[in-house]
């Protein structure tokens, strides 16, 4: 009868049954591969579409996504089952696009003045 757990054949000068070896289709498997549950997934939306988004929200709902992690939930869940970001990377562009104005701001460039006039209407009595 075969033993359940053989002893290791002598090194033949091959590499190392437990060694790990990097080549290249490793590498491709790796940059494939599903993020960790912790990695942070970038939001790759214009900000404006997302602020636009984030009105209606707001005119439907009467709070901001932002209120309360159940409204962000729901807000983004569409947007992560598309596979565009994830929970953490929806975070940070939240927490991104609240804090880039204050009531005192004064955006020079044009698109900038449309995202502050939107922020504006999202945060700005806040």
């Amino acid at each position: 009868m075969a033993e359940a757990y053989p002893n290791p054949l002598p090194n033949d000068g091959s590499d190392p049954p437990n060694k790990k070896t990097t080549t290249s289709a490793n590498k491709e498997v790796a940059a494939t591969r599903k993020s960790k549950k912790g990695d942070v997934e970038e939001v790759n939306i214009y900000n404006l579409d997302i602020m636009h988004e984030i009105l209606e929200y707001k005119n439907y709902k009467g709070v901001t996504p932002c209120d309360n992690p159940d409204d962000l939930r729901e807000f983004c869940t569409p947007y992560i089952n598309l596979n565009i970001g994830n929970a953490r990377g929806w975070i940070r562009k939240m927490r991104e696009l609240k804090t880039k104005f204050n009531n005192e701001s004064d955006p020079t460039d044009d698109v900038e003045k449309e995202e502050f006039d939107l922020w504006k209407k999202i945060w700005g009595n806040d």
